[in-house]
């Protein structure tokens, strides 16, 4: 039983789950954004692109350590994901695009936000195939 529980374990998935992964790291970007949300709105700069293998984030105004510590912390769990896909399965590149709501201000008692935002995580696969999810944020919390 042990054995057969220690294989179910080291399992590894086929490229059908990229799409998961994707939508993970889309979803979990938009629970941390709000200091790019803020950034975007104070800028009035309404996409912003990152690399998730080199860090790189455009433009330049936003790559600041604060931001890259969460581009890191979702380059990490991309890692993750891909140590569990089946060879010769593979990510190549990844690239998380974000369009921020910035023509709509919201001022509430529980802050400032701004409107409809889109996190968008594209993966590609070793076949050159997009792995493509976007996640929706009607309103987007800032945080200077």
């Amino acid at each position: 039983m042990e054995n057969l529980l220690n294989l179910k374990a080291q399992k590894k998935l086929g490229r059908k789950h990229i799409k998961s992964f994707a939508s993970g790291i889309a979803f979990k970007f938009s629970a941390s954004c709000y200091h790019y949300a803020w950034l975007a709105y104070k800028n009035q700069i309404r996409n912003v692109s990152i690399n998730l293998f080199t860090i790189e984030i455009k433009p330049e105004i936003f790559n600041i350590e604060r931001n890259r510590i969460l581009a890191d912390m979702l380059r990490e769990t991309l890692l993750e994901c891909i140590k569990k896909l089946a060879p010769p399965a593979n990510i190549i590149s990844a690239f998380l695009k974000l369009e921020f709501g910035i023509d709509e201000f919201i001022e509430t008692e529980n802050g400032m936000k701004i409107g409809m935002s889109f996190f968008t995580a594209e993966l590609f696969d070793d076949r050159g195939k997009k792995w493509s999810v976007t996640h929706i944020e009607k309103t987007t919390l800032l945080n200077p």
